[in-house]
């Protein structure tokens, strides 16, 4: 599941999740919508508070949506 749907299954506004994992609501922005990736560290916590729901597969295919849907619009 991509770290936004999650997010949205949560009912969590950024600023919810970004007190949950420690961070500011424009990194839980980034991290959502595939602009950036989370650190190692952090890629282990949102695994762990997801239940495994979001993977670090599923954070890197984001990532990937997001390069791609760059690329369209270059």
């Amino acid at each position: 599941m991509l770290f936004s749907e999650w997010l949205e299954t949560q009912n969590l506004t950024r600023a919810q999740a970004a007190q949950l994992f420690g961070t500011t609501s424009a990194c839980i922005s980034y991290w959502a919508s595939g602009k950036h990736r989370p650190s190692p560290d952090h890629t282990r916590i949102i695994e762990f508070v997801s239940e495994g729901q979001v993977t670090v597969g599923d954070l890197q295919r984001a990532y990937e949506l997001a390069r791609e849907n760059k690329n369209v619009f270059a």
